[in-house]
């Protein structure tokens, strides 16, 4: 009966360390499943979030200014080198402005040869008059001469038509007139009251109180009449 007695205890004991080393190998194992987890969710953030070594930072900082450099060359290269169908359009606005132009002053296309000139006036081509008017609502003659002489020749001009008149050289005869010259008017009056600007063929542009800014002839009879002679503006 002892001998049952002994062998049941040692059962009992051999059997509460079996299930005390299971316990202890599941935790165990569970710890190491933790432990590998973590590791790996610790590299990947590192690897996605944490800065690069100085080296790492500055060979990439290297392939950014390389890079960089690359594409302000290629920048350049096409403001330097503008693309095919704007050369097109340029060459044929030009084209269009000698051909309507050309015809109004009564030449040849080939002969305007000043772009900026005559864009200008194409700009503002049939602007009303307007006395005191210095805008697109409205101008009048010396202020369109004044702006066209700033836009056209980059020269600042006095602003009305007899201060214009004192501030150039005489030019009395009409065959010395080249393009920007102005032609100055006394229209009713003993001094000066109109003012334009000289393109060629004796034709000027200004802004009339009939017409606004338009293009006219010192042959016509009306301004043949009125004429007071041409001014250069001497910088």
């Amino acid at each position: 009966m002892n001998v049952l007695k002994k062998f049941g205890v040692i059962c009992f004991c051999l059997l509460n360390a079996c299930v005390i080393s299971y316990a202890q190998n599941t935790e165990a194992n569970k710890k190491e499943t933790t432990n590998t987890i973590l590791k790996a969710e610790t590299q990947q953030y590192h690897t996605q979030f944490v800065p690069k070594t100085k080296s790492a930072a500055n060979s990439s900082s290297n392939v950014s200014i390389t890079n960089s450099a690359a594409n302000t060359t290629k920048n350049a290269k096409k403001v330097q080198e503008p693309k095919q169908s704007e050369t097109n359009f340029a060459s044929e606005m030009l084209g269009w402005l000698k051909e309507k132009y050309s015809s109004m002053v009564d030449v040849m296309p080939n002969q305007l040869s000043n772009v900026m000139l005559y864009s200008f006036i194409d700009d503002w081509y049939g602007t009303r008059y307007r006395m005191g008017g210095t805008s697109k609502k409205g101008i009048d003659c010396s202020a369109f001469t004044q702006s066209l002489y700033k836009y056209v020749f980059g020269v600042d001009i006095v602003r009305t038509a007899c201060l214009q008149f004192n501030a150039s050289t005489r030019i009395q005869d009409k065959s010395e007139l080249r393009e920007g010259d102005l032609v100055f008017f006394r229209v009713n009056t003993s001094r000066i009251s109109h003012v334009g600007v000289y393109l060629c063929n004796n034709y000027f542009v200004h802004s009339a109180s009939s017409k606004g800014v338009s293009i006219a002839s010192l042959n016509n009879s009306y301004w043949s009449r009125y004429y007071a002679g041409g001014g250069r503006i001497v910088n």
